[in-house]
């Protein structure tokens, strides 16, 4: 399906025809495809809502540099547009930072799943180092030099951005933090014990400010649970939305 959503010519797909709805935001680098299996799974208890997000899978680049709550605006827009005021949502890793944003600042969520989310940004040594090293770079050598240091010291999420590179510098330094103690929805938070890319100690610290969360962690599962070990990510979610 298409529609056109501030100006962008946007693709999702709709499974199932329920009265309740959860809406799925993919993560980094991804698109709605690979939900496909987990929303015919749970499509007997909910009209799923797959949605590409500007510049990922088959929806258009938007125009600008997207921030993260450039993004939260847009899926809100698109609820609009498909005349969806309440939804569950699904959101994983990227996807994970609309979900808190919009469940911090819309009424539209009625209860949130975050998988394996990001959205808390504490920079490690290492991190910061990094950037002190670039940032010298940059004042000191030509730019194909510093592009070649940007690549070789830069996260496999960076290297691989492309045009989306500009935007993803913008989300990965958005600490959302100080919006989980204002979510008052139901949350499932759900963590792949092997996550190389979210921390445990960052998932605990989300399972901490979000007040009516629960943690399910997926044991022998990477930051990709939906891929890893489905039936056990199916399995979280029904308990949750069964509850």
């Amino acid at each position: 399906m298409q529609a056109v959503v501030d100006g962008i010519l946007t693709h999702y797909e709709i499974i199932g025809k329920k009265p309740k709805k959860l809406l799925i935001l993919h993560g980094w680098m991804r698109s709605y495809d690979e939900w496909i299996p987990l929303a015919n799974k749970i499509s007997d208890l909910y009209e799923i809502i797959l949605l590409d997000l500007p510049g990922f899978g088959k929806t258009a680049m938007p125009d600008n540099t997207f921030s993260i709550y450039d993004y939260a605006t847009f899926a809100d827009h698109f609820l609009d547009k498909i005349e969806v005021n309440k939804v569950t949502f699904l959101g994983h890793s990227f996807g994970g930072r609309i979900g808190i944003i919009l469940s911090a600042k819309t009424n539209k969520i009625t209860d949130l799943i975050l998988v394996d989310a990001a959205g808390i940004e504490k920079r490690s040594r290492i991190a910061l180092l990094k950037i002190t090293i670039f940032k010298l770079a940059k004042r000191i050598l030509p730019s194909r030099l510093v592009e070649k240091l940007r690549n070789s010291i830069g996260s496999p999420d960076y290297k691989s951005a492309g045009a989306l590179r500009p935007i993803f510098l913008k989300v990965i330094n958005e600490d959302l933090s100080y919006l989980l103690p204002k979510i008052e929805q139901s949350t499932l938070i759900v963590w792949g014990n092997k996550d190389t890319e979210v921390s445990e100690w960052k998932t605990r610290k989300m399972k901490k400010l979000i007040k009516h969360s629960i943690l399910k962690v997926i044991w022998g599962s990477g930051h990709n649970p939906h891929i890893d070990k489905l039936n056990e990510l199916t399995d979280a979610i029904l308990d949750f939305i069964k509850q």
